[in-house]
């Protein structure tokens, strides 16, 4: 899952990037247990920041290239948050063809999800990956 989250006059934009595992368990069910969060670092347009702000965006902007590599590293590459074991939840599969899954979770609350566009080469393997 890839969230996007922008403010209303889009100047900042923030992602947050959901990492899962899904294993069958049966003919109609399946369990998907949550891997990894990724929470990126805030992308801001700086032609979009008000002029009052352009100084403190200026001094936050030294501050961080200021930082030890390791450290700057670590926020420009985002913030990691291991779930493995932690977030799990199961379901079973209502509805299944070539273009669409419904899931249903153990609240009975479905979910459909649509498959993705191929690429368009010859040699490509088919595409198994849906998104809701």
């Amino acid at each position: 899952m890839d969230v996007v989250i922008k403010d209303g006059s889009a100047k900042m934009e923030s992602k947050f990037i959901l990492s899962t595992k899904l294993t069958v368990e049966g003919p109609l069910r399946m369990k998907e247990e949550y891997v990894e969060a990724i929470l990126e670092t805030p992308t801001v347009i700086e032609e979009t920041v008000p002029e009052q702000l352009k100084g403190a965006f200026g001094q936050a902007v030294s501050t961080m290239q200021q930082l030890p590599v390791p450290i700057r590293d670590a926020f420009s590459s985002g913030l990691k948050i291991p779930l493995t074991g932690t977030f799990q939840r199961l379901f079973m599969i209502s509805y299944l063809d070539d273009e669409i899954l419904i899931l249903r979770d153990a609240a009975g609350i479905p979910e459909v999800l649509t498959r993705l566009d191929a690429p368009a080469s010859p040699l490509a393997e088919p595409i198994a990956e849906y998104e809701s």
